[in-house]
């Protein structure tokens, strides 16, 4: 499984590698071949224009026809311009998102298998220096049973909680184990996991374990997840959701947009950065569907939770690129939802707490979450008794 961390960076996901076959031209060259001829015909343009204004009708309509076309070769120029030189920029390749049926299933990484209600999960029984899944597909050296003499804490996240690049009684599901006496922790993070799978995770897997408290740990980027089809690095696809009415709808083929958004979502580096700044924004203030989308997952959880009994702890993760998330804070306070926010207060992540390649938590990382999750635990009826 030494393939595992490749395919699971928390951050290098949404910074669109080189393309094979691109041109391996000078990024500058790549900027200014494009725009010198916008110059030579801008030049030609305003010479035309010049030279004091006509004394008669059609020659004042003809140069305000000019001008107007001089305006529109400008903004046709500087939009190219920065087109040019975003792609620069790693970060602001285009990335375009996937959708139902766009793409088959194809041989994924050794650690992991298709499956038709998750989208994939771990490979049973696998085995390596640091790794190990129990028959299940999960993270465990044995695997998980309702009939357990203990009270069960059931972890349903990614691969943060997976724990990529941490060995197994690092992480924090088995710190929680080892700290909390005649707990038992069920770590079902599957790398790669959006939110929305997780909310199937649960649904599917967690509640029917009867757990005395599921804790949904998840970063910024597992939303995003949510509105994509299939996952590159698995190669696999993935159940996506769209709201009709209100409701969660699995989204269908005739899903996909028109074939001008489908133009922009490949070639154009502007609509990367439009979709960047849409994110940002739905940090703080309520819009898009990216986060209706997930706040309704997120209600879908809680919901699933309440009606089986089972109290939900949701632990919002943040990452080297994405840091605080008021919204989200905000959202869970309205909703008196059980919340450990790890951007701010006691227990924030500090940069000394990730891996400095792909970012994932490393020891002292997972021993911080361990510790807030564990002193909300303990301060917990339902868990206490």
């Amino acid at each position: 499984m030494a393939d595992l961390e490749a395919t699971t960076l928390g951050a290098s996901e949404e910074i669109p590698a080189q393309p094979a076959g691109e041109s391996k031209s000078s990024p500058v060259r790549q900027v200014l071949l494009p725009t010198a001829s916008f110059v030579s015909a801008l030049f030609l343009i305003k010479k035309t224009t010049t030279g004091g204004s006509s004394k008669y009708p059609q020659a004042r309509k003809t140069e305000t026809s000019k001008k107007l076309l001089l305006l529109c070769c400008s903004l046709v120029f500087m939009l190219l311009l920065a087109e040019g030189t975003l792609r620069l920029f790693p970060l602001f390749r285009p990335l375009p998102r996937t959708y139902v049926g766009e793409y088959e299933n194809r041989q994924g990484p050794n650690w992991c298998v298709s499956d038709p209600a998750l989208g994939w999960r771990m490979r049973p029984y696998k085995h390596s220096d640091l790794y190990q899944t129990n028959s299940q597909g999960f993270r465990a050296p044995s695997d998980f049973a309702p009939s357990q003499a203990c009270k069960a804490i059931a972890f349903a996240g990614d691969s943060f909680t997976f724990g990529v690049g941490a060995r197994y009684e690092k992480t924090f599901p088995s710190l929680i184990q080892a700290g909390i006496p005649g707990t038992c922790a069920y770590n079902m993070g599957v790398p790669g996991f959006g939110l929305d799978q997780i909310w199937l995770a649960v649904r599917t897997q967690a509640l029917r374990l009867h757990p005395r408290l599921i804790v949904v740990p998840f970063i910024s980027a597992d939303l995003t997840r949510s509105q994509e089809a299939y996952r590159l690095p698995e190669g696999f696809n993935k159940p996506v959701f769209k709201l009709v009415d209100g409701q969660l709808v699995p989204k269908t083929p005739q899903d996909r947009p028109n074939f001008f958004v489908r133009l922009l979502q490949h070639h154009s580096s502007l609509w990367r950065v439009v979709r960047l700044a849409d994110r940002t924004l739905a940090h703080r203030h309520p819009h898009g569907e990216w986060w209706y989308l997930n706040a309704a997952i997120l209600d879908a959880i809680r919901d699933d939770c309440r009606k089986a009994g089972v109290p939900v702890l949701f632990v919002y993760i943040p990452t080297r690129e994405w840091g605080s998330f008021p919204l989200l804070h905000g959202y869970m306070l309205r909703n008196q939802a059980n919340f450990v926010d790890l951007s701010q207060e006691e227990f924030a992540l500090t940069p000394d707490m990730y891996f400095p390649g792909d970012g994932h938590l490393n020891d002292k990382g997972h021993r911080q979450v361990a510790n807030a999750i564990q002193l909300w635990v303990q301060r917990s009826p339902p868990i206490r008794e």
